[in-house]
């Protein structure tokens, strides 16, 4: 009860002295409820789909300060760690694709497994602009399962997660 008190608090804070970021971060957690249910309904790739756009002219703001802004703001969201505001790289991914298309930026949601020395199995989801990964603090080191848009099949080869 308190963790919800506490959220609430500082979002009445937020829509009080920065009402523009307030709605950016409202409209975010819209993005990231419909991708939560609509993941659990449809197959991934379509679940995609439904949340993406198509990327829109560039709004002309330098592309790193914008990515940052919206990086931050998704965070955010993502760390109330509520419900299905889990911080879940996947959901980031999903949801910093859509909002970057929308201020005429390009991406592509790049899956990833990689096998640990354990020889546990782990997973990663991540951007990627222009061929560039971006907005991560240490470039992902994970073998490619899936790159969203794609009209590849959705297919795991396992065999590329033996560790040799």
């Amino acid at each position: 009860m308190t963790k919800t008190l506490t959220i609430f608090a500082r979002a009445t804070r937020k829509a009080v002295l920065g009402p523009s970021e307030a709605m950016l971060l409202l409209r975010m957690s819209s993005w990231v409820l419909v991708i939560s249910a609509a993941a659990r309904l449809l197959p991934l790739p379509r679940a995609l789909r439904f949340v993406s756009t198509s990327t829109r002219k560039s709004t002309g703001a330098p592309a790193e300060e914008t990515q940052k802004r919206l990086a931050d703001a998704v965070d955010l969201v993502l760390k109330s760690d509520l419900l299905a505001f889990k911080p879940i790289c996947w959901k980031r991914a999903a949801v910093l694709h859509r909002y970057l298309a929308l201020e005429g930026i390009g991406t592509q949601i790049l899956f990833g497994m990689t096998k640990e020395p354990n020889g546990s199995i782990s997973g990663h989801a991540w951007l990627e602009s222009n061929g560039k990964v971006i907005l991560e603090s240490t470039p992902p080191r994970y073998t490619v399962t899936y790159t969203f848009p794609s009209r590849e099949p959705f297919e795991v080869d396992l065999n590329l997660l033996k560790k040799s």
